[in-house]
């Protein structure tokens, strides 16, 4: 497994630059802990979607290559992603995770990987909320009482399909206060689903 890591275009500023100093760090749960058995990955190549807009954020997916293959094991695995005709439909119970803030105000980053539950809603009920800047190539979830805040862009959004956790959407922004009452919004796994695949194949 060489390849993949999906990630926003916004949590990997200066990538196009500098991303052979990123590091992939692969198992990792509490950050405060010496003790985990992580896998330290170089990266290899990245991939930023060419149509990534950072005023619209339309596109907003990143692939990373590693530059040399994960180890799977009971700490890494890889996630099914969702295929471009899958329907994921409003009100489905979802789950997000990451280090982000717990709350906007925060003075700092969770030790232990956070996890909230999420209903999808449907972009037209997104719109209702956000208005016309949520596309087709987005899907939101929340406005629930949980939400993504900053520090988990990037991070993954997982529903159940067929039994499976398989990524839907990818976190991209939200609320600047990370209001619990306003849905959070991600990249949508389906519409982008066949410029991973070419990529992939590509390279």
């Amino acid at each position: 497994m060489a390849f993949l890591w999906i990630l926003s275009c916004l949590a990997f500023v200066g990538a196009a630059y500098g991303e052979t100093s990123h590091r992939v760090i692969l198992g990792e749960h509490d950050r405060s802990s010496n003790a985990e058995d992580v896998q330290v990955m170089k990266v290899g190549k990245v991939f930023k979607h060419p149509n990534y807009n950072g005023y619209t954020i339309n596109n907003d997916i990143l692939l990373i290559k590693l530059a040399s293959p994960a180890q799977m094991n009971m700490r890494v695995s890889p996630v099914c992603l969702a295929e471009t005709g899958d329907n994921f439909p409003g009100s489905m119970k979802c789950v997000t995770s990451g280090w982000g803030l717990t709350r906007y105000n925060a003075p700092d980053t969770p030790a232990l990987l956070q996890q909230a539950s999420l209903p999808l809603l449907t972009n037209e009920q997104c719109r209702r909320y956000w208005g016309n800047r949520i596309s087709d190539l987005m899907i939101c979830a929340g406005a629930s009482g949980a939400s993504s805040c900053m520090g988990d862009s990037g991070g993954p959004l997982v529903c159940q399909k067929a039994g499976a956790w398989t990524l839907v959407g990818i976190v991209s922004w939200g609320s600047g206060t990370c209001t619990p009452t306003m849905p959070g919004v991600y990249a949508r796994v389906t519409e982008l689903r066949a410029w991973v695949d070419q990529t992939i194949a590509a390279n």
